[in-house]
């Protein structure tokens, strides 16, 4: 009885403590923009290289971006070795999570093409609890910074002497496709392109994903989640965005997803601009479940058959 108790004390104190903030956000941003709640660079942007090494015939470097309103940015460039003369095709690519350097060590050789790496600002596990509420603020706000530093890594690399500023693909899985849309979506706003968009296994409505997510959705909160969700993460919210890009758009999905709904995988397919090629595929979601490893395989050969067919990359 007394744990039941503690355990509705926590909740509501979590739930007070979400609705002030909420508040609070709301009279700092009261026009609602997303565009002007996102956080964005509003100088050319700069990097510093910190480090350089060899790896696999390629030349891998790190690089920082330091920004007033984007904080630190960290990158990972991918160099054929030698590099030739003449500028190459730029793949930027988002995981799930995680560093860039680790999301490119999953990747085919890429030959005679140029690919960036992104170095997302927030750790794998969340916090809990107390930690939760003292940390949940700062944490917050590094996730509204997350569109802007993608797209002040696209921006970057795009203006590199190495890179054909007319031939950038943006490659994106799981979270990474979720925050993809609002990053171009800033991109365009600062005068830059992405030609050929990959969305693999995301998908539009956040608060529909946070409400159905598997720890979630057979809980009686799950609708006061889906809200929350919704009110602090609209401006991130794909839906949102997708609608105002252009470009070429390949969607992936898994036939048997656990992780995103079918409602919402749905809508990121019908909110894709034209031209776009949609395809799904059988298994559940992305790193979740056996045969990961096939499924990756044949994932990858999906996205580099159609950057192949768009002329977007160079051949292996």
């Amino acid at each position: 009885m007394l744990r039941r108790m503690a355990r509705w004390f926590g909740l509501s104190v979590v739930v007070a403590v979400l609705l002030l903030a909420a508040f609070a956000f709301y009279l700092r941003h009261p026009s609602g923009d997303p565009i002007a709640v996102l956080p964005q660079n509003q100088e050319p942007v700069r990097a510093t290289l910190l480090e350089e090494f060899h790896e696999d015939d390629r030349l891998i470097q790190r690089h920082r971006i330091e920004d007033p309103a984007l904080g630190e940015v960290g990158l990972v460039v991918s160099l054929p070795e030698p590099l030739p003369e003449q500028p190459l095709p730029l793949v930027v690519v988002l995981g799930g999570l995680g560093s860039g350097l680790s999301t490119i060590r999953q990747l085919p050789p890429a030959g005679d093409n140029i690919v960036v790496g992104y170095d997302w600002p927030l750790p794998d596990k969340l916090p809990r609890g107390v930690d939760f509420l003292r940390q949940g603020p700062a944490l917050y706000e590094r996730v509204l910074t997350v569109p802007g530093q993608i797209a002040a890594v696209i921006a970057w690399a795009a203006a590199q002497p190495w890179a054909e500023p007319d031939r950038i693909s943006l490659l994106t899985f799981s979270l990474g496709a979720m925050a993809a849309p609002a990053a171009q979506r800033l991109l365009q706003a600062q005068g830059g392109q992405v030609a050929w968009t990959v969305l693999a296994y995301g998908g539009a409505d956040l608060g529909s994903l946070a409400e159905s997510h598997p720890r979630i959705r057979r809980h009686w909160v799950s609708p006061l989640v889906g809200w929350i969700a919704d009110f602090y993460f609209g401006p991130l919210d794909p839906a949102v965005h997708l609608p105002h890009l252009s470009g070429r758009f390949l969607v992936i999905g898994g036939e048997d997803d656990g992780l995103v709904p079918e409602d919402a995988a749905r809508l990121m397919e019908e909110l894709a601009p034209e031209p776009k090629r949609v395809v799904r595929l059988v298994g559940d979601h992305i790193g979740v479940g056996g045969g990961q490893e096939a499924l990756m395989a044949e994932i990858l050969a999906v996205v580099e058959s159609w950057l192949k067919e768009q002329g977007a990359v160079n051949p292996r």
